[in-house]
Order: structure tokens, then sequence, then C-alpha cells
């Protein structure tokens, strides 16, 4: 390894300059002196009496010879405290011979010799004392001699001296606090100001750092290298806020996020343009316990993802009672059918599409009322204040997509395009309805090119997913194949959003309980969603009205069910609870067949082919490669890298920089696959490693 310049120069060698004169012992001669002036007071008042106070003027010269003594005693044993002290200080204050002058006790602690409280010092004017050790020396040579700590009062440079005293008592360090400071200084700067603040179980909770490298702390790199290693060799999981301008640093243990957060609502006001532009809707808390929004007058459609039991239906869930209670009109496409069962009759909840018929004509609604929109406002009889906002969520889009194209073929007239007309609806209202009050939460199990490839991507501002991203769907929703992609499993509702500076945060999304899966026993639940439920509605019911069947013109009365267009065009109307149960006691589902009974299947183990297991190990579908032998300079961001090989452990790679502590170093930071927790990794750029790169052709 190649030898590195020290981080300053040595400390210049000191020459001993011998042992201080002898002390002399004061107070004798003027104890001498008071009691002859007492003796020659008393032979005067023999030979020519003068007073009658000469018992007194004894006692007075015995006090002070006795004070003079002791004085002297005392004088005597408190140089003998500081010698061993001014012998070490000499060299460094440019003395040419063993002197007391240079180095003065100013004030003395309690007691018959006591520590020196306070000290002046002075030196020669040809020593360096800019030199920061210079001072450091001298404190540390007082502290070693005399048995406490000191600081530094007042220097005076221009003069050459220095006044120091004792430096106050501080709460003992502990074990944990010695090795945070340890820690600190060696990966920020040596000459670092560092305090612990510990928390009341005694553990490390917060560090305060002041540095002088501010340079090198100004690289984004560094400082995030920096974070990585406080928090491997530090207990908990650190974070650092970055003061660049004054060259401090504070690190705080990360808090713990909560597993489930209620959704809340306040009083809401009218529903003026004013209250709408500034509207926002909660998505959740970050690990501060910030709450972040979408903000539909700023992005005026949201995209949200995940898997099944992710908390993806909560979350629309809970923009939908907070959309009804500030008195949003909205229509919902319920693409599982029974997602949305619960707030069909929800105040302000206008229209619930669960049938394929009606989501169709929900869409074509909305577009129609688009359109209308469009023209008033060109024709100018009406100004966008005065349109109602109208949030139109669509829930599993790919499975009603996948509905309609099979219904299409069953309804689809002579003449008419090859694909569904609705299944065009959907860009132009992305592009065009925001400037119409029309807002869209469009929900999806799995990222999609269709909706994060080009204009629509941009025109889907707000996006939350939740649950674990493959590679190739972290890199379509955030522009990184690690965001998302490690997210702690069986946390129902932890997921990742943009914060209000476009950077991706992990959140927990606001819960909202489903009505429709809530029994009796429920009663908090029942309570939370009483709190949600708006008290007075703003909008009624509205159901879509199937078309009558017509009669063929074919001569023989035959009756022809209605074709796409006539559900396209299908009436809307006010909920009619008698006709919606009419309908659904004479609605059976046209596409399905009833199969014969079969004899019970019987399975017959086929023999294992251990290398198909190897290959299924390697890749299973989870976006990512084979696995690769490889050094571990060739690591990128995003990479499956096996940290454990004994246990069979990996981690999504999440950063690859030089080590802060050796140059020839990597530290490879990751988040743990299985726990979503973070880690960090040293080694040599030439050690070999195993890895998974993500697979390219499975985004496609």
């Amino acid at each position: 390894m190649a030898n590195r310049p020290p981080a300053r120069p040595t400390a210049p060698a000191v020459t001993a300059l011998g042992v201080l004169p002898r002390r002399q012992l004061t107070g004798i001669i003027p104890a001498l002196l008071a009691l002859a002036i007492a003796t020659a007071v008393t032979g005067l008042n023999t030979v020519r009496p003068f007073t009658n106070l000469v018992p007194l003027v004894w006692v007075g010269a015995v006090v002070l010879a006795a004070g003079s003594i002791v004085a002297g005693v005392r004088a005597f044993q408190r140089a003998g405290r500081m010698d061993p002290a001014i012998e070490a200080l000499l060299p460094l204050l440019g003395a040419s011979q063993p002197t007391r002058a240079l180095v003065e006790p100013v004030k003395w602690t309690r007691g018959w010799v006591g520590v020196p409280e306070r000290i002046k010092i002075r030196w020669a004017s040809h020593v360096d004392d800019t030199d920061p050790r210079f001072v450091d020396q001298i404190l540390a040579g007082l502290s070693r001699r005399l048995g406490v700590e000191y600081r530094v009062r007042k220097h005076n440079s221009r003069r050459c001296w220095l006044v120091v005293e004792i430096a106050p008592e501080t709460d003992p360090v502990s074990r944990e606090q010695q090795r945070a400071i340890e820690v600190i200084k060696q990966v920020v700067d040596p000459s670092a100001t560092v305090s612990v603040t510990s928390a009341e179980d005694g553990s490390v909770s917060k560090i305060e750092v002041k540095h002088n490298v501010g340079p090198k702390m100004a690289i984004a790199a560094r400082r995030s290298s920096i974070e990585k290693v406080v928090s491997s060799m530090l207990p908990g999981r650190w974070r650092a806020r970055w003061d660049l301008e004054g060259d401090k640093i504070l690190f705080e243990v990360r808090p713990n996020m909560p597993d489930m957060v209620l959704h809340e609502v306040t009083p809401a006001a009218a529903l003026t343009h004013s209250a709408y532009k500034g509207f926002k809707i909660p998505i959740g808390v970050d690990e501060d316990g910030g709450v972040q929004h979408w903000h539909p007058a700023v992005s005026p459609h949201c995209l949200v993802i995940g898997g099944t039991g992710s908390g993806k239906t909560s979350f629309q869930h809970t923009v939908l009672t907070h959309l009804t209670h500030a008195h949003w009109r909205v229509w919902v496409l319920d693409g599982k059918r029974i997602e949305f069962a619960g707030f069909r009759d929800w105040p302000n909840v206008e229209l619930v599409g669960a049938r394929v018929e009606h989501q169709v004509r929900m869409l074509h609604a909305a577009h129609e009322l688009m359109e209308q929109r469009y023209s008033q406002l060109e024709n100018g009889t009406a100004r966008l204040e005065d349109f109602d906002p109208l949030a139109l969520i669509i829930d599993e889009y790919a499975t009603f997509k996948a509905r309609v194209q099979r219904w299409y073929k069953t309804v689809k007239p002579k003449g008419a395009p090859a694909q569904a007309p609705v299944l065009d609806l959907l860009s132009d209202l992305a592009r065009l309805a925001r400037s119409a009050k029309i807002h869209l939460l469009l929900g999806l199990q799995r990222p999609d090119v269709e909706f994060l490839g080009g204009e629509m991507r941009d025109n889907f501002g707000a996006r939350v997913s939740f649950g674990r991203l493959s590679p190739q769907g972290a890199n379509m929703m955030w522009d990184s194949f690690a965001v998302g992609v490690a997210i702690p499993r069986n946390k129902r509702g932890r997921g990742v959003t943009l914060s209000g500076e476009s950077v991706p945060v992990e959140i927990q999304a606001f819960y909202t309980p489903d009505p429709a899966k809530l029994d009796s026993t429920d009663e908090a639940d029942w309570k939370h969603l009483a709190a949600l439920r708006p008290e007075i509605p703003d909008y009624s019911r509205m159901m879509v009205k199937d078309p009558e069947p017509i009669i063929g013109d074919d001569g023989e009365g035959e009756e022809l069910e209605p074709d796409y267009y006539e559900w396209a065009g299908a009436e809307i109307v006010e909920w009619d609870p008698a006709a919606a149960a009419a309908r659904l006691e004479t609605m059976r589902p046209g596409n399905v067949t009833l199969l014969p009974s079969r004899t019970a299947v019987r399975f017959v183990p086929e023999p294992v082919d251990e290398d198909a297991v190897d290959d299924a190990v390697d890749g299973d579908g989870d976006g990512y490669g084979e696995a690769i032998d490889g050094p571990a300079v060739e690591l990128e961001v995003g990479d499956l890298l096996q940290t454990d090989e004994s246990l069979g452990m990996w981690g999504v790679v999440e950063g690859v920089e030089n080590d802060v502590l050796d140059d020839e170093q990597l530290a490879i930071e990751y988040r743990d696959l299985e726990t979503g927790e973070e880690g960090l990794l040293t080694m040599s750029d030439t050690q070999v490693i195993t890895y998974r790169r993500p697979d390219v052709a499975a985004g496609h």
C-alpha cells in the first residue's frame, strides 16, 4: 500500500533547559523583623516609659510573624506544585534559561496548597504561536503536570501572552460516546470538534461536528459515503444534515417509521376556486414525520402502483374520502368490481362503475364533460372558476383494458374500429383534462411503459409506488434501478413518492378502512369512518341506465342486445334502488360456460432437474439476470449483490464510491433485499464478488 503524507507535519522537537533554581522559603525575615520591632519598643518603653500597650505590640508582632511564616511556607509548597509544569512549558516558550517568570499563577483554588485556577503564560517573540499545536501542547503540559484540565481564557498573540483557566467539569464520557467521537474524527477530520448527545438509555442519539475541511465535504459522493460509514460503524440507522456554509454536520439516529398512520381530516371550507388551487391530498408520512402530499392544481394526475396486499387500494380509499370530505365530485372505475363496494353510497361519490359496460360509459361521460367545458371556455360562456372539480379514480386499469377488449368483441357493430374507442380516451384525458378541472388517479399492479414513457409520464407528475418494485419498474418510476426495490416485506402501506423537491422518499401511507370488509366488532374503524364521512352530500348518487334491447328489422322480431355505441351513450340518471335491484337479478355473465364435473386429478411428481433448479435460482422472474462472478469495480447502482454467500443474502446496490478511510478500497452501499435495512461493505476493487444485473429485456 502506498505511503500517504501525514495530515500535518510532526511537532518540532523541544530541548530541555534543566531544572529551575532552588526555591526560597519566604516569610522568615518579615517574621524576625516583626519580633525585632516588638523587642525594640519594649526596650525603649523600659528606659523611658511612653505607653501601656506593650503587650498588644507583642501580640501583633507574634501574629504578623506567624502569618508571614505561614504564607511563606504555603508559597513554598505552591511553587513546588508549579515547578514541574513550568519546566515542562519552558522549552515551548522560547526561554533561553530556566525561569519562573514566564509562567505565573494568577489565582489558586481553595485549600492549603490548592491548584492554580488561572495562569498567565508569556513567551519569546520568535515563537510561532499561530500553530494550533502550540496552545494544545501548553494545555496538555499543564494538565499532565497539574492533574486538571485547562482551557484558554484569553490569547493576546500581539503581546505574546496567554491566560488559561481550569476547564469546567463535564459529564464523564461513556464508551459509546468515545467510540462515536473516534469514528467521526476518522471519517470527517481528526481536528474536528465533536459533541455527542445520548438518549435516556445511554445510547448515542445525536452527534454535532464542527470541521475545517469544507471543500472535501462539498463533494456529494463523499458526503454519502460518510453517512454510510457512520451507519455501519455506530449502532442504529444514521442520517446527516449538512451545513456546508458553516462547516457543520449534525448526525441523528433515523427514527423508526410507523407501521400504520390513520387518515384524519379537518373541517372543510366551501370549495371555492381559491380553495381548489391550494387543495392538497395527504399521501403519507416520511421518516421525519413530515406529510407528503399530492397537489392536484400543480400535478393534475396521480399514478399509483402496487401489487396485491401492498396498500395501494387503501391509499385510493384515502384519496376518495379526502376528496369527498372537501366537497369534490368523485367518479370511481372499480377495475376489480368489489374494491370500492363499500363506497358506492358514500356522500359525493357520484358514480361507481363495476360492470365493464358502465365503466366504458363513465370514461365516455368524463371525456364528454371535458369537451363540454372546453367549448364553454372557448365560447366565453364560462370561466374555469365556474366549474366544480371532478376526480376520476381508475383502479386496476390493466384489468379494465383486458375486459374491455374481450367485451368489445361481443358488442362491436359493423364498420366499427378494431379497437374499442374508449381505450383512446384515457390519453386525451391525461393530456387535456387538467384545464377542465378533471383529475385522474390511475391505479396499476405494476409499472407500464404505456403510462411511464414519454408524454404520459409527464402528465402523471404525482407518483406513488407501494411494496417492492422490480429493477425495471423502479427505473421507469424513479429513474433508478435501486429506489423502491428493497421496501421491507409485509409492510402494508410502505412505499415511495416524490417529495416537494421532486426527490423520491420512503413513506408510510395513511390508512383508511374499507367499509365492505368491516363487521360489528370493528368499532374503532367504524368510528374513524364516521369522522371521514361528509355530513351533507353536495352531489347525488347516479347510475348508468342500461339501454333497452331493440327489435331487429329482419321481420322475425328478434331482440338485439345494445351495441358498443349504445352503451357508450347510455343515459346517466339518479340512483334508483328498485331499478338497480332488478338489474342485479337479471344480470348474468355472458362469457361464462359451466363445465361438467371431473374426476379427481392425481398429480404425479416428475424427476427434478438440478440444472433447471440452478437456472431458476439465477433468473426466477424477479427482474435480474443470471449470477455473474467478477471484480467489485464492475458493480453499478441497481445491481443485486450477494452480501453473504453462506446465508444466501442479497442486497440492492445503492452506491459505489472510494472508501473515505482508504482510497484503495471501495465502499459499497446496499439495501438488504429481504429486510430493507441499509448496509455498507468495504473491499478491494479487484475482489471477486457475485452479483446480478437488472434484466433489461424484462422491462419490455
